[in-house]
């Protein structure tokens, strides 16, 4: 078998590029054991082409949007602490910074989404596809760049260097006090007190411990849910038909964040490079559309897990999911906030 870069499929060799052998007379001890390794070779081609199938481009014809939200990769510590032993050490690029092996993470990551969309997302990079928004850390907009310098290798067209390929794909970002997409920092003065409180209660007595798991679920996270909702809209609505992916750059609490809302209860730690997936798929015959949701726990995970809904049959449909994540979006998130 060899696989066409160009159809995205494995192909059986023609006979002419077959070399044509001699067969020759075989002992018979050396035919037994001709046959145990040939059996064993077959069954380890069996299994490598069902892990090589699951990972050949994802095929579709449902597909119409896909928001991919992840965790950046492996970085210095953001902190010491009292007997941290090497706290006199001087990380040559600060306290919280990108290492080298988390670029290289999220720009595998990168190549991985390139290869399992390849029938989806468009082999050249237009602005008028893809949205990408990440935190304002240095880190998470680095992984930003290099994640999409494995989505969208420059073609021919594209590249503007002979020996540098890459090209400049736009990031945008709101500064820290405005972040409340995808940071998550912006003040919610309400929101702050009544968290600190509840947390120092919740540690002290029980019965606060639901009360604080529900504001965990229904707080912090409402402009994002309000990105999703709006991203979703304008897909099903046919008012932003060409946008067909948005990305978003971020931290461990986001991908937690947005876990938590969607109504899972188990606990999630997010690896570096760690990707929540959604879906929005089109049913054009039934007139309908249902969102899909995939997690990668880190960027070594090839094929990512498709996870059911909790709050949601299978398959989740758009309504049921827009009116889930409505429950958790206020009507005026600044006012509430008393900001």
């Amino acid at each position: 078998m060899e696989y066409d870069k160009e159809d995205h499929t494995w192909r059986r060799r023609s006979s002419a590029t077959l070399k044509q052998t001699t067969c020759q007379p075989m002992p018979k001890r050396s035919h037994t054991v001709a046959v145990i390794v040939l059996g064993l070779a077959v069954l380890s081609c069996l299994l490598g082409y069902c892990v090589l199938s699951e990972t050949l481009p994802y095929e579709s014809k449902t597909l119409r949007l896909v928001i991919v939200l992840f965790r950046h990769g492996a970085r210095t510590p953001i902190s010491s602490y009292k007997s941290d032993p090497f706290k006199n050490y001087q990380w040559p690029d600060g306290l919280g910074s990108l290492t080298n092996a988390g670029k290289l993470q999220l720009y595998e990551l990168g190549k991985k989404y390139r290869n399992y969309y390849a029938n989806f997302i468009p082999e050249e990079y237009y602005e008028k596809d893809v949205y990408v928004m990440s935190s304002d850390k240095s880190r998470c907009l680095m992984n930003a760049y290099t994640f999409l310098a494995g989505l969208f290798p420059p073609s021919d067209r594209q590249t503007w260097h002979p020996e540098l390929p890459w090209q400049p794909i736009p990031v945008h970002s709101l500064p820290k006090d405005l972040d409340d997409i995808v940071a998550q920092t912006k003040p919610c003065k309400v929101w702050k007190s009544m968290y600190e409180e509840l947390l120092e209660e919740a540690n002290s007595d029980p019965k606060f411990a639901e009360l604080f798991d529900y504001l965990s679920k229904h707080t912090n996270q409402s402009p994002f849910l309000n990105e999703i909702k709006m991203n979703l809209q304008d897909s099903v609505s046919h008012t932003n038909l060409d946008r067909s992916l948005y990305i978003y750059s971020g931290h461990d609490v986001t991908v937690v964040g947005l876990w938590r809302t969607l109504g899972y209860s188990e606990l999630l730690e997010p690896e570096y490079g760690a990707s929540l997936v959604l879906e929005l798929h089109e049913e054009v015959e039934q007139d309908t559309f249902f969102v899909k949701l995939f997690y990668r726990n880190n960027t070594k995970v090839e094929v990512p897990m498709e996870l059911n809904m909790p709050f949601c049959d299978d398959p989740c449909t758009y309504n049921r999911f827009i009116q889930h994540i409505e429950t958790l979006i206020p009507n005026n998130w600044e006012e509430e906030c008393q900001n």
